[in-house]
């Protein structure tokens, strides 16, 4: 079970990750028990499984990724990514720029908040978003709306993705300097419901995964704290 990727009882953050030529009996590219991996910049081509070619179990969330035979989810893709060679084992994406006939789809196709921070034919092809698969080009996390990236040095707590959302959700948030910080989540009364850090934390870019999973459907806050200021966001659970 689970050719490429087999969970159980954990749910793990997976980002640029190419999944091809795998085989099981049950889900020849994931295999999911009591787990819900997130899962985005992916590709998942040609794995075979008498149950689930591609995906088997609970599901996943997945999003900005093509998988063949298509998955609900933003951003995801149902085309030939166009690798290179499979029978030669070269899993980068064909780019007319890298001499090939063709342009990948997956090209310039990922996360919208992730760029590709290395741009050569090994790694990053496209200039715009980052691209899906194994060589994305190094998955620089930017943050909603490129907030971190432009404002490195500043305390900032960015959107959360995605938003609304179903169980699982990213934060992430800059720290200009190093200290006390307390992230923490609070329901429509201002009840806190979650802590999802609290203590030292060092200066720079970060993210967490909300494992929301236990909670009901509504509105939902997340604060970010320091001794000195504080930010707060508004969310949303669906289910």
């Amino acid at each position: 079970r689970g050719g490429g990727v087999f969970c159980a009882g954990s749910n793990p953050s997976v980002i640029n990750i190419t999944i091809v030529g795998n085989s099981a009996e049950y889900g020849g590219g994931i295999f999911c028990l009591n787990s819900s991996p997130f899962m985005t910049n992916a590709i998942l081509w040609y794995n075979v499984a008498e149950e689930g070619a591609q995906i088997y179990g609970d599901s996943p969330q997945i999003t900005y990724s093509d998988i063949q035979g298509g998955w609900d989810g933003q951003g995801n893709i149902d085309l030939d990514p166009l690798f290179r060679d499979t029978t030669g084992g070269d899993f980068h994406l064909m780019s007319i720029e890298c001499g090939n006939p063709y342009d990948s789809p997956c090209i310039d196709a990922g996360h919208p908040d992730i760029i590709d921070s290395l741009l050569d034919c090994s790694w990053g092809l496209g200039t715009i978003d980052g691209d899906m698969g194994a060589y994305g080009g190094g998955n620089f996390q930017t943050g909603n709306e490129n907030e971190l990236n432009k404002a490195p040095g500043r305390f900032a707590l960015t959107q959360n993705y995605p938003n609304p959302f179903n169980a699982l959700t990213i934060l992430n948030y800059n720290l200009s300097e190093s200290g006390l910080v307390d992230l923490s989540i609070y329901d429509i009364l201002g009840r806190c419901v979650a802590v999802l850090y609290n203590g030292t934390h060092r200066a720079g870019e970060c993210s967490v995964i909300w494992d929301a999973a236990k909670f009901p459907s509504g509105v939902y806050f997340a604060r970010l704290k320091s001794s000195k200021t504080s930010q707060s966001i508004k969310m949303v659970l669906l289910r």
